[in-house]
């Protein structure tokens, strides 16, 4: 059974403005959504928010995780501020967690016999997609050691990667790369790979999840594939 604690503020998508931020650093605010044409910040949220669900997906949280996962002051600076991502945060700070039982559920969901099914060649996948993926990570100078070494077609790594190729977009657009091959390969790889993944691990999990935290996964990680799209969107066509 997950343990409740005391309510806290809800974080509402009314905090995001209007009229976005100025991409000035001196106007940077993390509760507030930078603007579409901001690819540095958004690169950079994209990646960080990537970095930290790909890590519940790929093994069962350690007492670290848990503890930075529901620190509220980092829940309330959470990098995406849609509304699907805020009501995954909301859930998160009207509760809490503990080891054991996070992990029976992460072993439910994503172990060994996984109720959610999180890499493509248990959802059915060609038998040479572990391969090819891998050699797109190696193109990209992209390693999975940091999703402990899940498969390369694993839900975990090709979270991990998509938030990689994010990053790069925020660095390169410091040295005033053309970004649309970029947004081109983010396109592709979320139609072909990640997309369709995701979709069906998140319905999957939002049916069988027993903890806060793993239900509050689902609208997360929906969350951050539209910003994702959105980005690989503004990248590939630059309006």
């Amino acid at each position: 059974m997950t343990s409740s604690s005391s309510p806290a503020t809800n974080i509402s998508a009314t905090n995001i403005p209007t009229t976005p931020p100025s991409i000035n650093q001196a106007n940077f605010d993390p509760t507030h959504a930078p603007a579409r044409e901001d690819v540095i910040s958004r690169g950079v949220r994209l990646g960080t928010a990537a970095t930290v669900i790909a890590s519940f997906y790929a093994s069962a949280p350690t007492t670290g995780m848990i503890d930075n996962f529901f620190n509220p002051e980092l829940l309330e600076v959470w990098p995406l501020r849609d509304e699907v991502s805020l009501s995954g945060i909301n859930q998160l700070l009207a509760g809490h967690d503990h080891q054991g039982e996070l992990r029976r559920d992460w072993l439910a969901l994503y172990g060994y016999d996984a109720i959610a099914h999180p890499s493509e060649t248990q959802r059915g996948g060609a038998p040479d997609i572990q391969q090819k993926l891998g050699e797109l990570y190696s193109r990209e100078n992209f390693s999975n050691i940091h999703v402990h070494n899940a498969p390369a077609d694993h839900l975990a790594t090709e979270l991990a990667f998509s938030g990689h190729l994010a990053t790069q977009a925020a660095m390169s657009t410091r040295g005033g790369t053309n970004l649309a091959p970029l947004g081109e390969q983010l396109r592709h790889f979320l139609r072909e790979h990640l997309g369709p993944l995701a979709k069906g691990v998140v319905v999957d999990a939002e049916k069988h999840a027993s903890t806060i935290t793993y239900r509050a996964l689902v609208p997360l990680t929906r969350g951050y594939l539209a910003d994702l799209a959105d980005f690989a969107d503004y990248l590939a066509e630059g309006d």
